[in-house]
């Protein structure tokens, strides 16, 4: 069966989900942008310390962005058309982590608190339009940010796991990049999360050129 062209741009997708969530976790003070189960357990932490409820609310305020993200990029979808025409709307994404490399250019959110915050809530979205974009125009077992149910594949379908070992390249890549984004974002946040940020911002675009491209035909 012949695998969709755009899977390169899933490919990138998967790096600039790595570089978002990283750069949101160091250089945001601790928030995730993509994995809500992080935020959710966070905040349940947060709770059983008996921290002060403002502490936790960064963690929900992600996940209310993530929400907004989720809602825009369905709406956005359904505007764009069926079929390849929806990616389109990955364009959303596009514009979102522009925003915040530019925003976190202008102003350093590490002493600019209303900023960072700003940030986290740009973030937060863009990741949530992602997920929801990809949800509809993913590929079976590449992940951009969900990444328990591939390993779970990688591992059980193997051979060791008594399966055939099919389609373990595709899951065990989009592993291995994540992780290597997430290391370069993080080396990148710990400087200026502007890098980072500018870093997924032009993986970004290259792979908005695949999408482009893809939606054409």
């Amino acid at each position: 069966m012949r695998v969709p062209e755009h899977k390169y741009g899933l490919y990138l997708l998967t790096c600039v989900c790595g570089l978002v969530d990283v750069t949101s976790f160091v250089g945001l003070h601790g928030v995730f942008s993509a994995m809500m189960s992080g935020n959710l357990l966070m905040f349940a932490i947060a709770l059983a310390e008996g921290q002060p409820i403002e502490l936790g609310l960064k963690y929900i305020r992600a996940f209310g962005g993530f929400t907004i993200g989720i809602i825009i990029a369905a709406q956005m979808m359904k505007f764009c058309g069926d079929g390849n025409k929806s990616r389109k709307a990955f364009w959303l994404v596009w514009f979102l982590i522009g925003a915040a490399m530019i925003l976190s250019l202008w102003r350093d959110p590490e002493t600019h608190e209303p900023m960072r915050n700003g940030l986290v809530n740009l973030l937060s979205m863009a990741m949530g339009a992602m997920a929801t974009i990809v949800r509809v125009n993913g590929i079976p077992d590449l992940a951009t940010s969900l990444f328990t149910g591939t390993y779970t594949s990688l591992i059980a379908e193997s051979t060791v796991g008594g399966g055939g070992g099919g389609k373990w390249f595709r899951r065990f890549l989009s592993i291995a990049l994540f992780v290597l984004s997430g290391a370069i974002g993080g080396y990148l946040a710990k400087i200026n999360p502007v890098w980072s940020l500018g870093l997924a911002f032009m993986i970004m675009s290259f792979a908005m050129v695949i999408f482009h491209k893809s939606s054409q035909d």
